[in-house]
């Protein structure tokens, strides 16, 4: 019976110190007429991250067409440390009536 609850508590004392999370540190989406602030924005947030200005044409494209719908996406990653990395997202939406850009900063890593 002690070698039961001596298991638990360490269980429990080693999920309590490792606090693994997702987050999105930061998120915003731009109609078609905010191209610019959305440039604007990616590149302020490579500069607050301590990452170059890589240019959005070099960074890793996903490209996704489903009849009249096309999902443009491009990701690049800065890693921090072992346990610690930054993903920024930039996502363009084209749809028959509509358009729209999203930029996301992704946090994954410990709990800060």
């Amino acid at each position: 019976m002690k070698k039961i609850i001596l298991i638990l508590l360490v269980c429990l004392f080693s999920l309590a110190c490792n606090k693994y999370v997702v987050e999105n540190v930061f998120q915003k989406i731009y109609p078609v007429t905010q191209v610019q602030l959305a440039y604007h924005d990616v590149y302020s947030q490579l500069y607050k991250y301590g990452l170059d200005s890589i240019p959005l044409d070099k960074w890793i494209t996903n490209d996704m067409t489903i009849d009249t719908i096309h999902i443009s996406q491009k990701i690049v990653r800065k890693v921090v440390n072992k346990t610690n990395e930054y993903t920024f997202i930039f996502t363009s939406y084209v749809y028959p009536k509509t358009s729209f850009y999203e930029f996301v900063v992704r946090y994954d890593g410990k709990k800060k």
